[in-house]
């Protein structure tokens, strides 16, 4: 059927038009933990495919400034090429109730009408009567009357918005009745009937009696505008000014009443007396028109001149005069110079149309000429000129002149007329416009009426050409793509399709249909984008016949009456002409969207439907049927066999890979849900008073054709199955690749469809509950949360499926709360929005009213299985849990003593949320930064935190009932808290045996901790991060468990850490502990005997150093103006240090040459030169002090207390020759016997002092070669030896007698004797030494 349906075009030139996108992502077979970010990876993609269709609508076609910017005229049009191009039919004709026809034909009074279409009324004025006729109803008695006060007639009646808080509430509107004399004001309420998708709300009016009228001193108000926040202006008929009618709620003594009229333009003097102080000028103004989104006034006047005013919103009571553009004929002949229709005489403006800053960002007035002239103003001198639609503008500038058709055909001619002078055909006549007058304008759809004779009109209208405007034909070749441009700028020229419609009746209003909902996102004039998504627009006409309904015709109107000519004449000639028009994705699309039944297209037989093709007004019978199942079949077949095929193709010619080109099928399915979603796709989910930003009627029609794309895929899934006929039969020569990724491509779409459809479902179904009290009840990040989703990221984010769930979690905890089952309200969402409530959320659903039976049960058996089964539930849903959720779980099992639920469930979710142990790997790691796992550690920590917080609350409950005395309750909270901790700590998750740690440490008394019995305590005292609490525990369990070495080797470490900030003291105690745990050791082996003894002497040795290091600090502290700023002093403070750094930093620095001698001492290193110039030093330190012998023996003897018999730290060879030469230096000045008592004090024996001294006397050796230097330690020797002596018998004296060598010094007194004789007579001396040597010979 397909081949042979020859609807077919060049296969070949629509696989060049496809798009190109990278080919998406293969699915891989995973396991259903990563389902969710293998679905939202399929959203993702279908989502950047959803987002270049609306970027490629958005640039389609050029904002109307941008086609006329640098254009001074034009005045290009095409004409329909058959009925099925028409561009506006009149849709529906809805006839004036007959009663008042009657009344106008009974009383023949003065009258008037107009549309107030803000109510869906049109207005009649007979004399003082007001009727107010609603066309929607439309029936014979669907009218209201209003006539109040004497019988002065009504000339003109307008609706604005009422000032808030002025009158009630429900008066939304007023009335403005204008009379010669006066003017009254009556409140309007007009509320809309009950949303429904494609229905037409009915509004009930109300009146409401205001007792509001002012006098107008005998001017007839001929225009009257109102502005959003309720301000009334309005022109008279004899003067060239601007009213304000001002009301308050309240009487005013300055105004006399509740309402006062003031000019705002003109005399200020006026503004108290119009009536005798009103200007004369015959400038009058006769139209005023709002353009609220840039503040701005508009006012033409009698002579065609034009005048805006700035109407700021920080000043309420000023209409202030910005620009007044005179000479408009001058400046457009300048434009377009040689027209005729802007002849001075001939030229006449008849209404004007302001542009909202919505439809155009330049553009802001249309003003229409009696010749059909339409005329384009901004507020730019030039283009390129910014401009801030907040700021009040300066100038208003002519920029564009429209002419209007001339060769668009007479409608009342006869096209086959016979000339009968020649007997040929005749021409056929071309229409001239001329007395064109009341005019709408919207969005670039233009009407303008003109009159035939005294019973009919015509209408003039116009559409923009969007193919030849827009870029609709990416693709093709240039020759059929090829557009009007300017020869200027090489820019598309304004095209647009004329049309005359003849109306029953002369014409009164023409104004927009705002009864058709504004479809949200529409983007300028581009009506192919919302053709699919709403209505068509459409004007309301009054004439004294009725009103007519005339609606635009869209383009897949046309192609789907172009279906219906194919289908009777098998000619595809017409449709490949609207092929090569709009391009291949336009018109692919348009089939897709027929052959899918879309609403807006084919609309359901109902009452009030506002869609094109349906009857707008009650009563009336549809004009065309809705679609029947052969264009539906026909579109289908065109969509089929115009789809080309998928294709790989290079990226580039440098080898820079491969991609998929995509066939037009899955291009134009893109595009088009694409525009079904726009309305919605980037708008807020809610707004900030958390209702739904989008009405149910509009969300329920988007669903509606989303369901109908969906069946209508389903129903046919050969469009995007390799090798079938929607290929073009086998597929031979296509690539296998190229079909699959399309293939996922399309269901990718097809998916984001769905969840599309389920998440309106899901939206609805919160309206339904009352969506602000549900979602107020929910928490307040869950609430900002979804005031800022998008349904885009409601859709494809991570974030917004998270919110979704809290949402559902939230209704269903509110349902329960209302006793509604979970089956009940579970059973809704499955059915509505599945997606959104799977089987597994529906298990912890069942599982949450377990709970809550619990709560209902009193202690025992039955509310114990009750917490198992709750507890078996939410284990087995717990890949669905979310943090939330499973905290209340935790505090409900908390509450409920269930203290094996509240850590068993946390500790199986953390399981579940890391099944692949990314965020366990990433802790055993040390957590580095920068890491992807970080996330999964994150995850189970926060289950663990419910664990932590359930013990928290119980110890906080115990605590609280021991200060109530109830010491019951208290133990069993107590040990509800003592058994949960019992359950946690037999699980082998290190990872949570850390977190429970932590807290443990983290009390005022950490001893928990010390009493669990785990391995993986251990494990936890040492992984990172350390802290010295933990390493601390660390030893103290090593020493419990009788592993001292393990103990002290910690403790050596931690003497060695420079991450606690230690102190001195604190580092010497750890290694004092350290050596003694050493000590305490048995050893094993050799081995390990030989490596601990290497520790010990390490430790012992660092101890050694330690202590000098803590000595060099105690003296160095007070040496230092400010020691705790010093950084010496801190850095001293802070590490252990070795002998080298000491020795140079610090002794070496500071002169502490003791503390040099000991470090030479600990380190047992022999530098006798080093040694000699460190006591050369000392010598030197004391000899300006006036007491430097005893100062000088004092140092040498305490070091010598200190050192000896260190040989290398106290060299008594070097230091006893050291101070008998220091003695003999200064001569009698030195006390006798001075050298050996230092010396001897300094703990070294009196007898090896002797022999040092001895050996001095006989060395020989400079300056003891000098007899008198002998002399004088024989004299030193003789008085050291007789104290010892003297001493040693005396009673009680620290020297032995027994101790004293006496036959050593016996012979040695001889030996001194015998000297005597060759050093000189020393009476003293000799004397000395013979009284030693009878005192030894009779006592020993």
């Amino acid at each position: 059927m397909y081949a042979n349906s020859g609807m077919a075009t060049s296969s070949a030139s629509l696989q060049a038009s496809g798009s190109v996108f990278p080919r998406p992502s293969v699915p891989q077979d995973t396991d259903h933990s990563s389902s969710l970010d293998a679905n939202l990876a399929a959203l993702e993609s279908a989502k950047r495919a959803i987002q270049t269709y609306l970027t490629k609508d958005d640039n389609a076609v050029p904002e109307l400034s941008s086609v006329i910017e640098g254009q001074n005229a034009s005045s290009t049009y095409s004409n329909p090429r058959n009925e099925a191009w028409i561009p506006f039919v009149q849709q529906k004709r809805v006839a004036l109730p007959q009663q008042i026809l009657d009344d106008y034909g009974f009383a023949n009074p003065h009258s008037t009408m107009g549309i107030l279409s803000d109510i869906d009324r049109v207005w009649i004025t007979m004399n003082h009567r007001l009727y107010l006729w609603d066309y929607i109803e439309g029936g014979s008695s669907s009218f209201e009357t209003y006539e109040k006060g004497d019988d002065e007639v009504i000339t003109h009646v307008a609706l604005v918005p009422a000032k808030r808080g002025v009158f009630i509430d429900a008066i939304t509107h007023v009335l403005v009745l204008c009379r010669r004399l006066s003017l009254t004001l009556v409140g309007i309420s007009a509320p809309p009937g009950p949303a429904a998708a494609g229905i037409q709300r009915r509004r009930e009016l109300t009146i409401y009696e205001t007792d509001i009228t002012v006098p107008t001193a005998n001017q007839d108000m001929l225009s009257v505008v109102g502005t959003p926040e309720g301000r009334i202006l309005m022109c008279g008929a004899n003067d060239g000014a601007i009213f304000e009618l001002e009301y308050q709620a309240k009487e005013s003594w300055w105004s006399g009443g509740r309402a006062s009229l003031k000019q705002r333009t003109g005399s200020s003097v006026g503004n108290l007396l119009p009536s005798l102080f009103a200007s004369n000028t015959s400038d009058e103004i006769t139209n005023l028109t709002f353009d609220n989104s840039r503040r701005c006034l508009y006012a033409l006047t009698s002579s065609y001149t034009i005048i805006m005013y700035h109407l700021s919103r920080d000043s309420p009571n000023v209409v202030r005069e910005i620009f007044r553009m005179n000479n408009i004929a001058m400046q457009a002949q300048t434009r377009c110079p040689g027209a005729p229709v802007l002849e001075p005489k001939v030229f006449k403006i008849t209404d004007i149309h302001a542009v909202d800053l919505s439809e155009s960002r330049d553009i802001t007035l249309v003003a229409l000429t009696s010749h059909g002239v339409r005329l384009y103003f901004n507020h730019r001198s030039y283009y390129r000129l910014a401009s801030s639609a907040d700021a009040a503008p300066s100038t208003l500038n002519l920029c564009h002149v429209r002419l209007p058709p001339t060769d668009i055909l007479d409608p009342f001619s006869d096209p086959h007329s016979i000339n009968p002078q020649t007997g040929q055909i005749n021409q056929p006549q071309r229409w001239t416009v001329r007395g064109a007058g009341y005019a709408a304008y919207e969005s670039g759809l233009f009407i303008a009426t003109q009159n035939i004779d005294s019973t009919d009109d015509i209408l003039l209208c116009t559409a923009p050409d969007l193919p030849q405007i827009g870029n609709f034909k990416a693709g093709q070749d240039s020759s059929a793509q090829q557009q009007q441009q300017s020869p200027l700028t090489s820019k598309p020229l304004l095209t647009e399709i004329a049309y005359l419609l003849p109306v029953m009746g002369n014409v009164w209003s023409v104004k927009p249909n705002p009864a058709i909902p504004a479809v949200p996102n529409a983007y300028g004039w581009n009506e192919t984008i919302t053709q699919f998504s709403g209505p068509p627009p459409s004007f309301l006409v009054l004439t004294n016949d009725g009103l007519h309904i005339i609606t635009r015709k869209r383009p897949v109107h046309t192609i789907w009456e172009l279906f219906e000519r194919w289908m009777r004449a098998r000619d595809s000639a017409e449709l490949n002409d609207f092929f090569i028009t709009y391009g291949p994705l336009q018109t692919s699309m348009m089939a897709l969207a027929i052959a899918s039944d879309n609403f807006y297209i084919s609309p359901p037989d109902t009452l009030y439907s506002p869609v094109a093709l349906d009857a707008i007004l009650t009563g009336s019978s549809m004009t065309v049927s809705p679609i029947s199942g052969g264009v539906r079949e026909a579109a289908k077949i065109f969509y089929s066999e115009n789809g080309g095929r998928p294709s790989i193709v290079e990226q580039n010619a440098y080898g820079g890979g491969t991609t998929t080109r995509y066939s037009m099928r899955y291009e134009s399915l893109a595009a088009y849900f694409s525009r079904l979603v726009r309305p919605l796709w980037k708008a807020k989910i809610t707004t900030a008073t958390l209702v739904s930003n989008i009405s149910s009627a509009n969300l329920m029609s988007v669903q509606r054709d989303l369901e109908r794309l969906k069946v209508f895929l389903s129903s046919n899934p050969q469009f995007f199955i390799p090798g079938s006929a929607a290929y073009g039969g086998t597929g031979i020569g296509v690539s296998q690749e190229a079909w699959r990724a399309e293939g996922i491509a399309a269901t990718q779409l097809q998916t984001l469809m769905n969840q599309t459809i389920e998440a309106i479902s899901f939206v609805l179904l919160l309206s339904d509950y009352n969506m602000p009290v549900t979602v107020g009840k929910m928490e307040p990040a869950l609430q900002q949360a979804l005031s800022q989703l998008t349904y885009e990221d409601f859709l494809t984010t991570k974030s917004g499926r998270e919110t979704a769930r809290s949402l559902v979690n939230g209704v269903i905890n509110q349902q329960i709360s209302q006793q509604v089952s979970v089956d009940a309200i579970s059973e809704i969402l499955q059915a509505r929005c599945s997606s959104f409530c799977s089987a597994d959320d529906v298990m912890l659903y069942k599982a949450q009213e377990q709970v809550r039976k619990a709560k209902e049960l009193h202690p025992g058996r039955e509310r114990a299985s009750a917490l198992e089964e709750s507890l078996r539930l939410f284990e087995k849903g717990a890949k669905n849990m979310t943090i939330s959720r499973l905290q209340r779980i935790c505090r409900d099992y908390q509450e409920l003593s269930f203290s094996y639920g509240f850590v068993s469930l946390p500790l199986k979710c953390a399981q579940v949320l890391d099944v692949d142990g990314l965020g366990e790997a990433y802790f055993d790691d040390g957590c580095p930064p920068n890491d992807s796992r970080e996330e999964a550690l994150v995850q189970r920590r926060a289950c663990y935190q419910c664990i932590v917080d359930a013990l928290k609350e119980s110890e906080v409950a115990a605590d609280t009932a021991i200060a109530a005395g109830q010491t019951q309750k208290a133990q069993e909270l107590t040990d509800t808290s003592n058994n949960a901790i019992a359950f946690a700590i037999r699980t082998e998750d290190f990872v949570f045996h850390s977190f429970l740690y932590d807290w443990f440490l983290s009390k005022e008394d950490p001893s928990m901790l010390t009493e669990v019995e785990h391995p993986l305590v251990e494990k936890y005292l040492l992984h990172e991060p350390q802290t010295l609490q933990k390493t601390e525990l660390l030893w103290q369990l090593y020493v419990r468990n009788g592993r001292s070495m393990e103990a002290a080797r910690t403790l050596a470490a931690l003497a060695d850490s420079v991450s606690y900030g230690l102190a001195l003291d604190q580092r010497i105690q750890y290694l004092s502990l350290a050596i003694s745990n050493a000590k305490s050791t048995s050893g094993d082996g050799l081995r390990r005997y030989e490596a601990d003894g290497e520790f010990l002497k390490d430790s012992e040795d660092k101890l050694d150093v330690a202590t000098i290091q803590l000595e060099i600090y105690t003296r160095l502290v007070p040496m230092v103006i400010n020691p705790d700023e010093d950084p010496k002093v801190q850095d001293l403070a802070s590490r252990l240090m070795t002998l080298q750094e000491l020795f140079m930093d610090y002794a070496d620095a500071y002169e502490m040459n003791d503390m040099k001698l000991l470090m030479l001492h600990t380190s047992e290193h022999d530098d006798p030169s080093l040694v000699i110039s460190i006591w050369g030093a000392i010598f030197n330190s004391h000899r300006d002090r006036p007491d430097h012998f005893t100062a000088l023996g004092f140092s040498v003897s305490e070091l010598g207390r200190r050192f000896y018999p260190s040989e290398i730290a106290f060299p008594i060879d070097i230091l006893s020759e050291a101070l008998e030469t220091y003695a003999l230096e200064f001569g009698t000045e030195a006390p006798p016997g001075w050298a050996l008592r230092v010396l001897a004090d300094g703990n070294v024996p009196n007898e090896l002092v002797l022999d040092y001294f001895d050996r001095i006397k006989d060395s020989g050796v400079p300056p003891y070669e000098d007899p008198m230097a002998i002399r004088r330690v024989l004299d030193d020797i003789t008085y050291f030896l007789g104290e010892w002596l003297d001493d040693a018998l005396r009673p009680g004296s620290r020297h032995s007698r027994a101790a004293f060598p006496a036959g050593k010094a016996e012979a040695m007194v001889d030996r001194y004797l015998s000297a005597f004789r060759g050093l000189g007579d020393d009476v003293i001396t000799k004397r000395r030494l013979l009284d030693i040597q009878n005192k030894v010979r009779s006592r020993f």
